[in-house]
């Protein structure tokens, strides 16, 4: 006695709708990283392991004329810590990111991390340029 067997039916996906959401991401994404650039213009130091991704980030930059700002918000080295330490009290992350301008001298830096401790902040971050 032979079994008749049904026919399998072939299973096929439609890719359209896969290639729109794909596009649809590309352009996002683009669009994103056009307005990602920072507002200070300023050339950092070179690593070849650089980590940007946070974006809630608490950014303490120095540019090439020793001025230090706060999230793009210029301040004056003596008022740095009590600015810092107001931005830091209603964040529940206590870190901060210093971004110096490659020819920044290094007691500028130490001088900052130190305001930066004193001023409430645990974790003490520098942001650089990808480079080889």
């Amino acid at each position: 006695m032979q079994l008749v067997r049904a026919k399998k039916q072939k299973l096929s996906m439609d890719l359209a709708p896969l290639i729109d959401v794909v596009f649809q991401l590309l352009v996002f994404f683009m669009l994103t990283s056009t307005f990602a650039n920072p507002a200070i213009k300023m050339v950092l130091p070179k690593a070849v392991s650089a980590d940007q991704n946070d974006r809630q980030l608490i950014v303490v930059s120095v540019d090439e004329d020793l001025k230090v700002y706060i999230d793009d918000q210029p301040v004056e080295l003596d008022a740095f810590q009590s600015r810092l330490s107001q931005v830091l009290k209603d964040k529940e992350k206590k870190s901060i990111h210093i971004r110096g301008h490659k020819d920044m001298p290094y007691e500028r830096f130490v001088r900052l991390m130190d305001l930066s401790r004193q001023a409430g902040a645990t974790q003490v971050n520098i942001l650089h340029q990808k480079g080889e």
